[in-house]
C-alpha cells in the first residue's frame, strides 16, 4: 500500500498552515536571491515551535523572528552550502541542534525519513547550474510502501521555497530515487535529475 506521512506540526487544508497556530507556513523565495536555505530554516523553526510567523520574519522588531532575520539578511543573496547552513543554525542560539548528513542518495533518504518520523524537520540540498549554485528545500513528508509493519520510503515530499504555494496539498515538489546516486526532482512545472548534496536535520 502506498502512503504519505507528513510532519505532525502541519495542518493540511486549502492552505498549508502550522497546526499549533494556524499561521501560514510556506515562505517563498524570490527569483533573484539565493535564500532558499534561509526560507527553509524559517519554516523548520516554525514547525519546531521556535517561530510564530515564518512568512513575515523580516518585519518583526523583536523575538526569534528578529533574531533569525538579523543573522539571515547578510547571506540572502548568495545562499549557504549545507555545512554553512548547519553553522548558521547553531549560531542562532535558539536551542536547536543541526545534524549534517552527507552520503549516497539512499542514505540521505533513509536518514531523512528517520529524522522526520522522530519529529525533526530536515532540509535537503543539491547543486544546480543556475547563477546561485546551491538550492535547498524543506522535507515535510515521506512517501513509501507499507507492507505489514514494514515501511520502505522511496520519495521525499518537499516545500521548495522557489515553487508556488501548495494548494490543497502538503507539498509543492518531491524527490524520488533515480538511477545510481541520483534523485529525480518533480514539481508541477518541471522534472529534472539532481544529485543530493546532503541533509541537515534540526533537533
Amino acid at each position: 500500500m502506498l502512503i504519505q506521512q507528513y510532519h505532525p506540526a502541519l495542518r493540511l487544508g486549502p492552505h498549508l498552515a502550522l497546526a499549533a497556530t494556524g499561521n501560514p507556513l510556506f515562505s517563498r523565495q524570490g527569483h533573484w536571491d539565493g535564500g532558499s536555505s534561509l526560507h527553509c530554516v524559517a519554516m523548520a523553526l516554525a514547525m519546531l515551535g521556535k517561530l510564530e510567523d515564518p512568512v513575515y520574519s523580516p518585519y518583526r522588531v523583536a523575538g526569534n523572528e528578529h533574531v533569525l532575520w538579523s543573522h539571515a539578511w547578510q547571506h540572502y543573496l548568495h545562499g549557504l552550502t549545507l555545512s554553512e547552513l548547519a553553522s548558521f543554525i547553531s549560531e542562532l542560539d535558539l536551542d536547536v541542534k543541526p545534524i549534517l548528513r552527507v552520503g549516497a542518495a539512499n542514505e540521505i533518504v533513509s536518514f531523512t525519513a528517520l529524522e522526520l518520523r522522530a519529529g525533526h524537520p530536515v532540509i535537503i540540498g543539491w547543486r544546480q547550474r543556475h547563477p546561485v549554485k546551491w538550492h535547498a528545500a524543506l522535507v515535510v513528508g515521506i512517501e513509501g510502501r507499507q507492507n505489514n509493519r514494514s515501511f520502505a520510503p522511496h520519495a521525499l515530499l518537499l516545500l521548495d521555497p522557489a515553487g508556488d504555494a501548495p494548494g490543497l496539498a502538503g507539498c509543492n515538489a518531491r524527490v524520488d530515487r533515480h538511477k545510481g546516486n541520483q534523485t529525480r526532482y518533480q514539481a508541477p512545472t518541471e522534472t529534472r535529475v539532481i544529485k543530493l548534496a546532503g541533509a541537515v536535520s534540526m533537533r
